[in-house]
């Protein structure tokens, strides 16, 4: 349908398929099993579990639009540790504030997020192309708001690298977000954050940090499930990207 060129493969006969993600220079790997991704994500390596059913793509759309969450996601866990020890959003703030000057670590999809934003730039388009819109579009998507806003634009500056666009959510559904951008793919430390987008794109649990420290794993691989329960059953696949 969409005219891939895809032409290489390995087939592991039960192996972990993510002690490969060097080989292929990859920065990104995908799976509809759960206990994969979660051994990738112990091993270091930028890993997410696709959820979901199919949704309703426009083929005429000729642009990549891809959504991450912050916190556990772009970077590592500490700030989220803050608010999983305390309970205190107001904890979490003061921490966030006292430190707004100081760049958060790069967590498990930084690689990606680095290597879409190169996508962006005037450099990495040919000549005749230079100075026309993206066919890639990168959202941040995090319930942060002010003032723990300041830290998240001190890390992109240290990174040098500006989203399309971002939404501080305070605490509003993503949902909402995600119907009006509609990414192809949703990055999300959290289950109950991408419940109700699987029918705008793909929805990635990336199970990192302290958030999923207690989250359940299907036995067989499947994919786990949030207190609702309500999450479907991912898609069947291993990809490198």
């Amino acid at each position: 349908m969409h005219s891939l060129g895809i032409s290489r493969g390995a087939f592991l006969n039960g192996k972990a398929p993510h002690t490969y993600m060097e080989s292929f220079n990859a920065s990104l790997f995908l799976s509809g099993n759960a206990v994969n991704v979660r051994e990738a994500i112990a091993a270091g390596h930028p890993a997410g579990l696709v959820l979901g059913s199919p949704f309703a793509d426009d083929l005429n759309d000729k642009e990549l639009r891809i959504a991450f969450d912050f916190d556990s996601v772009l970077t590592d866990d500490t700030a989220e540790a803050v608010f999983h020890t305390t309970k205190d959003i107001s904890a979490f703030h003061a921490a966030e504030v006292a430190q707004a000057n100081i760049p958060h670590k790069p967590g498990p999809m930084h690689r990606l997020f680095e290597g879409l934003a190169a996508l962006q730039s005037k450099a990495a388009l040919p000549p005749d192309k230079a100075g026309s819109a993206p066919s890639v579009r990168i959202a941040v998507i995090t319930a942060r708001n002010a003032p723990s806003h300041e830290r998240l634009v001190t890390t992109f500056r240290e990174w040098n690298i500006q989203p399309d666009e971002t939404f501080f959510l305070g605490g509003i559904d993503k949902t909402r977000i995600l119907k009006a951008f509609k990414p192809h793919m949703f990055f999300d430390d959290q289950l109950l954050h991408l419940e109700g987008g699987v029918t705008f794109g793909a929805m990635v649990h990336v199970p990192f940090g302290v958030k999923n420290q207690d989250v359940a794993v299907v036995e067989g691989g499947g994919a786990p499930t949030s207190k609702n329960g309500r999450l479907p059953l991912p898609v069947s696949l291993h990809c490198f990207c």
